[in-house]
């Protein structure tokens, strides 16, 4: 069994092996152009070629209550609970609107707590661009369960996948709909006795 015996001037050595099993053909690995950022990932594209995907999971949590007569849930209602990588940023405004840090396929998973006046079917939709919101779509909704009673939670989750080709582009943000007087998608801040009721989750899943 061949292998690569790389000695370090302490002389201890770091070696690249063979498998333990004999390939069934001769297998070539050619290596990136240059480094990955910090955290990436060596992936490669089944033939041989590797390359350094860049990870990121980002967390946030509603931090207070939003109630009706606000269409959009602003920016300055999101806190970040955990990350890896460069992380999303949001826009500290009535906007509430989300930036990407890097290109690629992403998925966002969201889950709303609701506290509904009685016959209120509250939702929570997730508002997309292409165009630096010169145009939005509806690109997914977060609906209450069951039959709305006054003010007992119900909840809604949903997730999505996005092609983020342009993060110059290409945002989103989330819309409270059907809030009628009384009606509100519950957030708090956190502590050992308060978890958090509505939350996002981004993942970078590949490259666009």
């Amino acid at each position: 069994m061949s292998n690569i015996k790389l000695v370090h001037s302490g002389g201890n050595s770091v070696s690249l092996t063979t498998p333990d099993s004999n390939p069934s053909s001769n297998i070539t690995f050619k290596l990136p152009q240059a480094d990955g950022s910090a955290e990436a990932v060596l992936k490669t594209d089944g033939s041989g070629a590797l390359s350094f995907n860049t990870v990121e999971v980002d967390q946030w949590y509603l931090n207070a209550s939003v109630f009706s007569g606000t269409t959009i849930a602003p920016g300055t209602s999101w806190s970040r609970k955990l990350k890896i990588g460069t992380g999303m940023t949001v826009s500290q405004d009535a906007n509430g609107r989300f930036s990407f840090p890097s290109t690629g396929i992403w998925r966002i998973d969201f889950h709303a707590l609701f506290r509904p006046t009685a016959g209120d079917n509250v939702y929570f939709d997730l508002y997309v661009t292409t165009d630096s919101y010169s145009s939005t779509v509806v690109y997914a909704r977060a609906q209450a369960s069951g039959t709305p009673n006054n003010n007992q939670a119900k909840s809604g989750s949903n997730s999505a996948l996005f092609d983020v080709e342009n993060i110059s582009t290409h945002g989103l943000y989330f819309v409270l709909g059907s809030h009628a007087s009384g009606s509100y998608t519950e957030g708090a801040t956190l502590s050992s006795v308060n978890p958090y009721r509505t939350s996002l989750v981004f993942t970078r899943l590949g490259d666009t």
